[in-house]
């Protein structure tokens, strides 16, 4: 076997590899953030123009029903996302026992 395989800081953790998911999103959100900030001060009328028509469209829309199906496929979906990250938490610590056994034998 290669010397990486063997080494705990070759292989990311579940941690890390969230965390690095995570801040490459908010760099996404941020970027969009930005670019629709821009495109504001280019054209605040168009702004306002969809503003209002968003506005208009989520005043019509049942946002109650719709609040109400999120929370149902968020409650649904949990279990299993929390599962999946316990078994890779699991994973990842049975990883570093055995390869901190294998270094001390």
């Amino acid at each position: 076997m290669n010397d990486e395989s063997n080494n705990p800081a070759a292989h990311a953790s579940v941690e890390e590899m969230v965390h690095e998911s995570l801040d490459h999103a908010r760099q996404g959100i941020c970027d969009r953030y930005q670019a629709c900030e821009d495109r504001v001060r280019e054209s605040p009328t168009a702004a306002i123009i969809g503003a209002l028509g968003v506005g208009y469209l989520l005043h019509r829309l049942p946002m109650r029903a719709i609040l109400v199906t999120q929370v149902r496929v968020l409650s649904s979906l949990a279990p299993p996302a929390l599962f999946l990250y316990g078994a890779a938490k699991l994973y990842d610590y049975l990883q570093r026992n055995e390869s901190r056994k294998s270094n001390q034998g």
